[in-house]
């Protein structure tokens, strides 16, 4: 287990550290979030969340995410394809705005002996406020692609993971594109039947852009099924 746990910090730190040396690092945030769900039979699920998103060193409320999913399982869970609505309070060049996000997503699993990997591919549209700024594309398509690592401690609450993922604009003034990655390492952690907990560390790192912004996030979440 010891060892298991050492390879994937070594790893985070690997990911990780090139980013922190560049000096690329402008800011340190935090996401707190709490979610309800409920299955319905075997293959149906519903989500709803709540997460608050704050910067500039911890000191600043920077955005709202309320969030509706819905899941279908197949080839015994398997696979999953997700339909999502997001309603956003977001600030945008220090005035806020509120944005409208639908995605859907498709995920596969494959567990090799304790270790759990997930693929998630997602298509999302996000329409913004043209009150609020003038916006050559709107709603903005993105396609993100996620790769994740998770151990399954046999007898514990407690399941480390480790993801990597990366955004692609489809309709930008560019053309297709890499415009950012994000990288995360984290831990969930099982109360009971019915509560778990999330905590993580996060890097997201904008590329290819005129003014690339890197921020460090402290996330804790909290979750409780129906």
């Amino acid at each position: 287990m010891e060892k298991v746990i050492s390879i994937l910090m070594l790893v985070s730190i690997a990911w990780i550290a090139p980013c922190l040396v560049q000096g690329q690092t402008k800011d340190i945030g935090a996401i707190g979030s709490f979610s309800l769900s409920k299955d319905f039979g075997r293959i149906w699920s519903v989500k709803m969340e709540q997460e608050l998103r704050f910067n500039k060193r911890l000191t600043t409320y920077d955005r709202s995410l309320t969030s509706i999913a819905v899941d279908y399982s197949f080839f015994r869970k398997a696979m999953k394809a997700s339909l999502d609505y997001d309603f956003i309070h977001q600030r945008q060049n220090e005035i806020f705005e509120f944005r409208q996000r639908s995605s859907f997503s498709l995920s596969a699993k494959y567990d090799i002996d304790a270790f759990e990997f997930e693929f998630r591919t997602r298509g999302q549209s996000t329409w913004r406020d043209e009150k609020r700024g003038d916006y050559k594309f709107n709603p903005k398509y993105v396609w993100r692609n996620k790769l994740e690592c998770a151990y399954k401690i046999f007898g514990s609450p407690v399941k480390p993971f480790i993801s990597s993922e990366i955004f692609c604009p489809l309709n930008s003034v560019h053309g297709f594109f890499m415009d950012g990655y994000r990288f995360t390492l984290g831990a969930k952690y099982r109360i009971n039947i019915r509560t778990s907990m999330s905590f993580l560390v996060r890097y997201d790192q904008d590329v290819q852009q005129a003014n690339p912004k890197g921020i460090l996030y402290g996330g804790l979440g909290w979750n409780y099924k129906l």
